[in-house]
């Protein structure tokens, strides 16, 4: 029975992170407790050196190919945890997160790093950079994060993860996702028992500096999503520079416009600094 849907980019992805970051990744698999979330830092630039095509991809996609990331980052870890000596104690880990900074690429643009107050649609769904104080910081939640459902035909197993967009609403695929050379092409589906997976979850919301604003000009904030290994990272009062995608969160009407949505920031990285300095 197959029990996993391995993405197309899966294998590259894990490939530059052992020829890049082994070091982080031994570091994590040393790490002794396996229920904790473990970050796994990256530069932009880096990456788009080696793989341009890919690197656009997580551009413009943040959403399914950080998703992507991630998984491919575990699956790196396990082939480091397989190749320790066995005098070394490693540990196997379920939950690393990429986080990328694009300091120094060419992402540090205008376009995709504006101000605050310049955020329009145009910048919906792609990453980008933002920079502001922290105004407010919610208490930690939690919240399902995953779930997975099998096909009745092909017994194919898959994980469907909540949309943030949709108030965590479980979209299942239209047909059954399995990547076999025969298609499969079935309906119907059935969550799998015991396979919900949760996550921290943390509200913040930041500020554009009155610094940079005209007389008179009333400083514009946006809400910022943190999970797992960013929840509880920044306080009230710090400046924060965050790399993020933009989503929607939709409003009850069964026609959403701008005024019934409400836009946020799904995190990719956070970096925190104390009050007064910039970031």
């Amino acid at each position: 029975m197959e029990t996993e849907y391995v993405p197309v980019h899966l294998e590259s992805l894990a490939a530059f992170l052992i020829r890049h970051h082994s070091d982080q990744l031994r570091s994590i698999t040393l790490s002794p407790d396996p229920k904790l979330h473990y970050p796994l830092y990256i530069d932009y630039a880096e990456l788009m050196d080696e793989d341009p095509p890919l690197a656009h991809l997580i551009f413009s996609k943040p959403t399914h190919y950080l998703r992507f990331f991630d998984d491919a980052a575990v699956w790196a870890h396990k082939i480091i945890f397989d190749k320790l000596k066995v005098s070394e104690k490693g540990v196997e880990k379920k939950f690393i997160h990429v986080r990328i900074s694009i300091g120094g690429s060419p992402l540090e643009c205008p376009e995709t790093f504006p101000s605050i107050g310049r955020v329009r649609v145009k910048h919906y769904g792609i990453l980008l950079t933002l920079k502001g104080t922290v105004i407010r910081s919610g208490a930690t939640k939690m919240y399902e994060g995953e779930r997975i459902y099998m096909c009745r035909k092909c017994k194919h197993m898959f994980p469907v993860y909540p949309e943030l967009e949709t108030r965590n609403s479980i979209l299942l695929p239209s047909s059954c996702p399995s990547q076999k050379s025969k298609s499969c092409e079935g309906t119907t589906f059935q969550y799998v028992e015991n396979t919900i997976l949760c996550h921290d979850y943390q509200e913040i919301k930041i500020q554009e500096s009155t610094q940079v604003l005209g007389v008179g000009v009333i400083p514009r904030s946006i809400l910022v999503i943190l999970k797992d290994d960013l929840v509880d990272i920044v306080k009230a009062g710090a400046l924060a520079r965050v790399e993020a995608s933009m989503v929607r969160l939709l409003g009850q009407t069964s026609c959403p416009r701008a005024k019934s949505a409400l836009w946020f920031l799904n995190m990719a990285s956070i970096k925190s600094h104390g009050i007064g300095e910039l970031p």
